[in-house]
């Protein structure tokens, strides 16, 4: 049939509103799948778990191979992603590695004593640019702040060092008490003057301690856990400190280099850098429960997560109580320790509220680093992006001389 002028007319004007109609739908298909995409990412994502677990599986086995001792926990967001422990079978090891054992948290320590500090600033009983002579009137170190404490930018000598090379009489403990008063008489040189760098100091924290005693008017280890161990349900950490609270239940061994039993030793009077004995499940409540604000604000804590102690330019840096290393995708917060033959490990990648607790009761034997973990979490996250090549040297270059690693 031949159509004529109307019929075209009206077979032109419909396929272009069909071709209108059409490529409208088009421009709008985009946006709408985007949107719908951006709200299924909004829903919490599991799928990472079973290749996360394989690959901290093979990190096990690897450690253990190498002669670990003690146990790794990881934990995202109260799910537990992987639990492990075990006990190096050797002759001088007389105990076994449970769920239970509480094992010297040695450095990690810190983080409670920020945090016991930053709570008696929140509640208006002492300000951060305080200094210690407002609370130890005698200290003879002028013009360092409770913040350069904190920072490790005080410039005061490590109490450690001093009275291993100074110090006579190793069969009585050290307290923080007769700490100070042995400062008062020596008055060692400080390294530098106060918060001209970074150098990191046990005698602050030690200081940081006595200075929540003389505030709270409480003795340190009961105002931890009035304020922070039973809020939390820290039912197995306590801190041991000699002459004052020796007895910790299952309390395990520490084993030097030459496997002795590293458990007494005068400097365990001191507190505050150190001291505390803990499990892995506990430790794991205290790193999660800083995300419910049950101890402490949010505004607060971030004071804690601020790079204080080195320019901030640089990748590492420390805040109050915790490391921080700035990686490609997002700041990883955690601390070592070292002492009395434990070697211990707290890592926080809060973006994805992933805590990871490594302790290990022997000097000899492989400890996982964060640069393990580290990997493991972008290969999880980032597989894209991931490059096995990248060496991240997440420790600073001195940390081995940064924790109290002298043996008894």
């Amino acid at each position: 049939m031949r159509l004529g002028k109307p019929e075209w007319v009206f077979l032109l004007f419909t396929s272009l509103l069909f071709f209108s109609l059409g490529a409208h739908l088009k421009k709008t298909e985009k946006p709408l799948y985007s949107d719908h995409v951006e709200e299924v990412t909004n829903v919490s994502d599991t799928s990472f778990y079973p290749f996360f677990r394989s690959e901290l599986e093979k990190l096990w086995n690897q450690v253990v191979k190498d002669g670990f001792s003690g146990t790794i926990l990881v934990v995202h967001q109260n799910n537990v992603l992987f639990e492990q422990y075990h006990t190096r079978k050797y002759r001088y090891i007389k105990d076994t590695v449970s769920p239970n054992s509480r094992f010297e948290i040695a450095s990690i320590s810190k983080q409670f004593t920020a945090v016991a500090i930053l709570q008696l600033y929140e509640r208006g009983l002492l300000d951060l640019n305080d200094t210690v002579q407002k609370f130890i009137p005698d200290f003879p170190y002028k013009g360092i702040t409770i913040h350069s404490l904190l920072c490790h930018r005080s410039g005061l000598p490590n109490y450690i060092y001093f009275l291993a090379a100074t110090q006579k009489d190793s069969q009585h403990p050290i307290s923080n008490d007769s700490l100070l008063a042995i400062w008062e008489i020596r008055q060692p040189a400080a390294y530098f003057p106060p918060n001209r760098r970074f150098k990191y100091s046990n005698t602050g924290y030690v200081l940081l301690a006595s200075i929540v005693e003389k505030v709270s008017k409480l003795p340190f280890e009961e105002y931890l856990r009035k304020n922070i161990f039973e809020p939390l349900g820290m039912f197995n950490t306590d801190i041991l400190i000699a002459g004052r609270n020796d007895s910790i239940p299952r309390r395990i061994t520490g084993y030097s280099q030459y496997w002795r039993n590293a458990r007494e030793d005068y400097l365990n009077g001191c507190y505050g850098d150190k001291g505390i004995t803990s499990t892995a499940k506990d430790l794991v409540k205290w790193d999660q429960a800083l995300y419910d604000s049950v101890i402490l604000s949010p505004k607060t804590l971030e004071l804690a997560f601020k790079p204080h102690g080195n320019p901030k330019n640089l990748k590492h840096n420390y805040g109050y109580g915790w490391r921080i290393y700035y990686g490609d995708d997002y700041p990883v917060y955690y601390h070592t320790g070292w002492w009395q033959g434990f070697k211990t490990l707290l890592v926080r990648f809060s973006n994805h509220k992933i805590t990871v607790v490594v302790l290990k009761h022997t000097i000899n034997g492989r400890i996982p680093k964060v640069d393990d973990f580290y990997r493991i979490l972008r290969k999880s996250f980032l597989p894209s992006v991931y490059n096995p090549e990248d060496v991240l040297d997440t420790l600073p270059a001195d940390s081995e001389d940064d924790e109290n690693h002298i043996e008894s």
